[in-house]
């Protein structure tokens, strides 16, 4: 699953321009798809323990958590996230990027401005401006690194809840009787050992 997610992550770029649900669903479909045959071969390792039908329907759970919630939930992230990117984290369209960076220096200034006229603030050098104006000025690259932080941390949280169903579906099947009597049975079976011959008086 981590090879699966790193993937979808590592091909967002190339999301649709218009990020309509549909054209994005889509497309992440078909990386999922380009992947399922690991998925596949995961299953398959377990071959020696359980039954091919019960590996089928294991299989076929693994999928459908995947298509349903993982490929689902990420495509929502990825796309709010491109959406941002592509705007480079402006609320304004592009064309007035400028003129937000503008207004958010001045509103700096003025915050500061109120830092410094407040009689309950113990700051009264009017320099105190100049880091809240330098504060509003970089606010778009403010907005970036936190947005990438948290997008990050749920892209982690959203793989580790999945990861938690897989293992619990992967219990579920390999802790059926069928596997237990197996494994007992080929803990019984022991090799027999060899017993060196006796040797005789005087040889």
């Amino acid at each position: 699953m981590d090879s699966l997610v790193q993937k979808l992550e590592n091909c967002r770029a190339a999301l649709p321009d218009s990020l309509a649900p549909d054209e994005v669903d889509r497309y992440v479909g078909e990386l999922y798809e380009a992947e399922r045959p690991r998925l596949h071969g995961a299953v398959q390792a377990l071959a020696p323990l359980v039954e091919q039908g019960e590996l089928e329907k294991e299989e076929a759970e693994l999928d459908a958590l995947f298509r349903r919630v993982l490929l689902p939930a990420y495509a929502r992230k990825a796309t709010e996230m491109t959406r941002r990117e592509r705007n480079d984290f402006y609320l304004a369209r592009i064309g007035l990027h400028g003129l937000e960076r503008a207004g958010w220096t001045a509103g700096g200034v003025l915050i500061g401005s109120l830092v410094v006229w407040a009689p309950f603030i113990p700051i009264w050098s009017k320099e105190a401006i100049l880091p809240f104006a330098l504060g509003g000025l970089c606010f778009p690259e403010l907005r970036r690194f936190f947005a990438y932080r948290r997008y990050g941390k749920d892209v982690n949280t959203l793989v580790g809840k999945i990861e938690v169903e897989v293992t619990r579906l992967q219990s579920a099947y390999l802790e059926a009787p069928t596997v237990m009597e197996r494994l007992e049975t080929d803990g019984a079976t022991e090799t027999p050992r060899k017993v060196p011959p006796r040797q005789t008086e005087g040889h």
